[in-house]
Parts: structure tokens; C-alpha cells; sequence
């Protein structure tokens, strides 16, 4: 139903298959799930991987460099997954995009150095998980060493800025990451914002205001966050990039609206919103068209649907 919908929307796919095992992790070790965890959760490693690879066979057997769905693999977290369970999610992922939520909380790293006696990123090193086909998410409160062990080992780097604000979690060392040699994109880790253009102005932003300094963070490497780096972040190394043999994918932004009025095109990405796409065309086909979208009012469609789940 999922592909189907994403589908009809006009939507390429990356479904992150994300390893859930634990309910947090102490002093002492990982805690039992509570009942709402469960449901996350495939019991085991070996559990997950099965049904990991079942998914995998069925939508993105390859992996394909065709269609518009990939499969990639995810652990939650190093509360969630514990290291004798990692080295099974990072071998059924090889190949493919591997996610994983990073130091977003102080609270875990102070766990994490109990138990282990590591930080989590030194953890993950350890057991394999840092690579050029792997994403931090969040990666908010590290370590110098921390900065270092992502930055040489070309892990990506996906920032939620308005989650960490919304979430009092704190702000990510993001210039200190982009000059340590990890590639950055956006994202969020919850549904009370969806604009990434709203992510890209943030992230400078917080820059900003940890730093005392402006113009931390290039326009041009906003852009690529948004784009190439997003995208190969997900499993598209060809889309995100205008180039021959990259996929058709274009987002028009309008000039003139009371966002935009007067910004030069360099500037669109620190003064629009997603209220200002007026086009957008995925593989070819045009899925936006004067800002409403092939399947009508998307706000309307999304009112009818989330509305009844609330009563």
C-alpha cells in the first residue's frame, strides 16, 4: 500500500528497514521493550534479517539502479540495538543505504559510555557501521574524536535542526562535521515541520547562534544537502544533480511571492518555504504543477485522513 501511494504521488522510495530490538540501554545493560515497543520490534537480529531480506527481494532485489523504490537498512539506535546484534544489520545492508540515530540526546551518550565504555560513534566504529554508505542522523552532542571518526571514514551526516530545536536537544556541531570531510543533508525526525527548505535556513542559522558568526555555512552547500547529498543519502547516486545521465528531477521556486520578492536566485534558499514551489518534476514526470499538486489539495486530502485518527 505504501509503494502504491508513494507511487501516485509521484514519490521515489526509500523504504530504511530500521533493527528495533531493545527499549533503551542503562547502566546495566539494554531494557526489555514495553508494550508499545513491541511492535516495532522482530524479537532478534536473526528475526529482522529475515524479514529484512524478504522486503529487500521483493522490492529492490539487486539493489536496482532502475524503478523507484530502494531498500536500505537502519539500526535505531545503540540504545536499541545492542553490539552483538550490529554486525548483522551492517552485512544485510551491504550494498545499500545504512541509517542510524546518533548522539541526539546527551542522555545517550552518558548510557552508552557506562555500558560500553564508548561513545556511540566509537561504538559504531568498532562494529563496522561508519562508511560513505552510512548516515548519522542527528549527530548532535559529539566528541572531538567523535567528529574525527565520521569526518575520515566519509559517513554522511543528516541534520533535523527544527527536530533538535523542537526537542530542546540541542545544536550538532555541523561546520566542524563539513570541514572533518562528512557530507551533510537534511532531514526531520518528526511531523510537526515538513519544509526542507525550512532545514537548510536552520541549519545555518543554529550556526549562527552557536558560533557568533555568519555565513558559516555556503548557500551552495545548503543546496547540496538539499539535493545530491540528500539523495545519495537514500540510495539515488543518480539524482539530486543536474547533469546527463542523472535522473530528470527539477523544483521550480516562485520569485515573487512575500517570501521571495527582490532575493536574488542565491538567496532563495534563506528567504522561500515550501509554501513557494510552484513545479516539481520527479523522473520526467511533472507531479506539481503552479503549486498544486496532480492529486488535488494535498492539504484537504491529508485533513480527511489524519482528522477520523483523532477521534
Amino acid at each position: 500500500v505504501l509503494v502504491e501511494a508513494a507511487s501516485a504521488a509521484g514519490i521515489r522510495l526509500t523504504l530504511l528497514d530500521t533493527c528495533y530490538l531493545a527499549g533503551g540501554l542503562g547502566p546495566n545493560g539494554h531494557l526489555p521493550l514495553d508494550p508499545v515497543q513491541k511492535r516495532f520490534s522482530d524479537g532478534d537480529a536473526a528475526g529482522w534479517r529475515r524479514r529484512f531480506t524478504l522486503l529487500a527481494d521483493r522490492f529492490d532485489p539487486t539493489p536496482s539502479r532502475t524503478g523507484a523504490v530502494r531498500v536500505g537498512a537502519a539500526i535505531h539506535s545503540v540504545r536499541a540495538v545492542a553490539a552483538t546484534d550490529i554486525p548483522t544489520v551492517v552485512a544485510a545492508a551491504e550494498g545499500r543505504p545504512l541509517h542510524v540515530h546518533l548522539s541526539e540526546q546527551p542522555s545517550e551518550n552518558a548510557a552508552c559510555q557506562s555500558y560500553y565504555g564508548a561513545t556511540p560513534t566509537a561504538l559504531l566504529h568498532v562494529s563496522g557501521v561508519l562508511g560513505p554508505s552510512t548516515t548519522a542522523v542527528h549527530a548532535t552532542h559529539l566528541t572531538d574524536d567523535d567528529i574525527s571518526l565520521l569526518g575520515t571514514s566519509s559517513t554522511a551526516v543528516c541534520f533535523c535542526p527544527t527536530t533538535e530545536r523542537d526537542l530542546a536537544d540541542g545544536i550538532g556541531p555541523a561546520r566542524r562535521l563539513l570541514d572533518a570531510g562528512s557530507r551533510p543533508c537534511l532531514g526531520t525526525d518528526q511531523h510537526a515541520l515538513t519544509d526542507l527548505l525550512e532545514e537548510a535556513r536552520a541549519l545555518e542559522m543554529d550556526e549562527r547562534l552557536a558560533s557568533g558568526e555568519r555565513g558559516r555555512i555556503e548557500l551552495s552547500q545548503l543546496v547540496e544537502a538539499l539535493t545530491v547529498h540528500g539523495q545519495r543519502s537514500i540510495g539515488w547516486v543518480d539524482a539530486g544533480e543536474l547533469r546527463v545521465g542523472a535522473r530528470a528531477d527539477l523544483v521550480a521556486v516562485r520569485m515573487d511571492s512575500p517570501r521571495t520578492a527582490g532575493s536574488l536566485v542565491s538567496q532563495v534558499v534563506m528567504s522561500a518555504s515550501a509554501a513557494d514551489v510552484d513545479a516539481v518534476i520527479v523522473d520526467g514526470r511533472t507531479v506539481v504543477e503552479g503549486g498544486r499538486h496532480v492529486l488535488g489539495n494535498v492539504g484537504g486530502l491529508l485533513q480527511s485522513s489524519i482528522e477520523p485518527l483523532w477521534r
